[in-house]
């Protein structure tokens, strides 16, 4: 048989022709692709395999990701990028922020970030739980509270150019710089 090349979201087969194998996903009794790569069948399964590796999150990467909701003691965080990557993840992933992981002098994560800011973070286990409790991590772009214009970083401090309010964040050192 001839190798086949599969496209993620490309259909493999039904339920009733295949078991899911590695690289494989089922929906509505039908079969997906879930990786690139090359398909292949054994016996009654069907797994493909992949290409190029899409990259995964684990414990100790560094990740920018973009705050989406902050609530009590925790915020989550819309994964985008793993540094050292420049491909898509292999998931769309939520990673969870708690105070406890921000750094000294905060009393709330609202105090440490904020909605849509864009944080650098290190992963601290798989969940994802992210900390940006080092001086590289934290916020590398932060938004106003009330005009959501872009914050500029002037003399240690972060503060809006359109209406003036200045704002404390968990700030890292390579804010404003277009580096993470």
């Amino acid at each position: 048989m001839k190798e086949k090349i599969v496209l993620p979201g490309d259909k493999i087969g039904t339920l009733e022709e295949f078991r899911a194998g590695k690289g494989v996903y089922e929906e509505n009794k039908k079969l997906f692709a879930q990786v690139l790569g090359i398909l292949e069948i054994k016996g009654k399964t069907a797994s493909i395999r992949e290409l190029k590796k899409i990259p995964e999150i684990k414990r100790n990467d560094v990740i920018v990701g973009r705050v989406i909701d902050v609530r009590g003691n925790f915020a989550m965080v819309e994964i985008a990028r793993k540094k050292g990557e420049d491909r898509d993840l292999k998931y769309t992933n939520l990673g969870f922020l708690h105070i406890s992981n921000v750094g000294k002098g905060f009393d709330s994560i609202g105090g440490a970030i904020g909605y849509f800011d864009i944080i650098k973070a290190r992963v601290l286990d798989p969940s994802p739980k992210l900390s940006i409790d080092e001086p590289e991590m934290g916020v590398i772009k932060a938004f106003c509270n009330s005009c959501r214009s872009e914050l500029i970083l002037y003399e240690g401090k972060l503060k809006c150019p359109k209406c003036g309010k200045e704002e404390s964040r968990k700030i890292s050192n390579s804010y404003g710089k277009g580096e993470w």
